[in-house]
Order: structure tokens, then sequence, then C-alpha cells
């Protein structure tokens, strides 16, 4: 019986020596300052010369698959390489549009 009471013993004063412990200090939090970012009136647009398939799936609401062959048959079309860039100006001939028009949609989707 002494035994047990020697091991109760110990088990209470472990269990008062962390309950005694004291708290640990938090760290101090730092407020991140707030930059202020630049108006989007002081970046210079720079205009795109060269379509991409990404391009042409939001243009046309194609599959990319299908942007793919697209773009090869123009460049075909127009004796290119396979590796070759087409331009803005060639596709908008090649698919019936306006240049202007698609220019334009390429801007609004980039925002996008």
């Amino acid at each position: 019986m002494a035994k047990k009471k020697r091991i109760a013993a110990k088990r209470t004063t472990v269990l008062v020596k962390k309950k005694a412990a004291a708290p640990k200090k938090k760290a101090a939090v730092k407020k991140k300052k707030t930059v202020k970012k630049a108006s989007a009136s002081s970046k210079t647009t720079t205009q795109r010369l060269v379509i991409h398939t990404n391009d042409i799936t939001k243009i046309l609401g194609i599959n990319i698959r299908t942007a793919q062959r697209l773009l090869q048959t123009i460049r075909e079309e127009l004796g290119r390489k396979k590796k070759d860039y087409v331009s803005i100006k060639e596709f908008a001939d090649f698919v019936h549009l306006a240049e202007d028009k698609v220019t334009q949609s390429l801007s609004i989707s980039s925002l996008n």
C-alpha cells in the first residue's frame, strides 16, 4: 500500500509543477506596411503581334486542340515551318474577322 501512495504522490507533484510553470510571453506582432500600388494608367501597354492557341480558344470559343489545328493550317497556307509564329493580322485574314476586333477581344481576355 505504501508503494501505491508514493507513486500517487509523485504524480500529483508532477501535475502541480506543470500548473505552476509561468506562461510563455507572446511575441509582439509586427504590423505590415501597406504599399500603394501604381495606378493602371501609369503602365505602358505593349501591342502584341503574335497570336497563341489560348488566345484563339478565347476568341472563337473552340477547344485547344482545334485551335492548334487551325494554327497549323494557317502556317501551311502561308508556307511557314512548324515552329514559326502567326501574326494577329494573318489570323484575322484567314478567319475573315476584322483585325481591330481581334485585338480588342485579346485585350479584354487578357484583363480577365
